[in-house]
C-alpha cells in the first residue's frame, strides 16, 4: 500500500517537472539581445564588462548593438559595469 502511493507521489512530481523542462528548452532571447553563451543573454544597448585581469584588475567593456558585441574602453575592477553574462 505505502508502495504504491510512492508511486503515485513520484509520477506526479515528473508530471509537474516535464513542462517546465521543456520551457526552459523553448526560452528564445529578447530582440536584439547578444548571446554570451548558449544559456545567457545581454539586453540590447547594455554595457557589460568581460576578460578582467586579476592582477592588473582592469576589464574590458563591450556594448550590445543589433545582436552584436561592439568594444568599449577598458575599465578598472571597482569601477566596472557588471559581467556579460553572470
Amino acid at each position: 500500500m505505502r508502495l504504491m502511493s510512492f508511486v503515485k507521489i513520484a509520477m506526479l512530481a515528473g508530471v509537474v517537472a516535464l513542462p517546465s523542462m521543456a520551457s526552459a528548452k523553448a526560452m528564445k532571447p529578447p530582440p536584439g539581445s547578444c548571446a554570451v553563451d548558449k544559456k545567457h543573454f545581454v539586453a540590447a544597448n547594455t554595457v557589460c564588462s568581460f576578460n578582467c585581469n586579476p592582477q592588473t584588475q582592469w576589464c574590458s567593456q563591450q556594448l550590445c548593438v543589433n545582436g552584436t558585441f561592439t568594444p568599449m574602453l577598458p575599465c578598472y575592477t571597482g569601477f566596472c559595469t557588471p559581467k556579460c553574462g553572470g
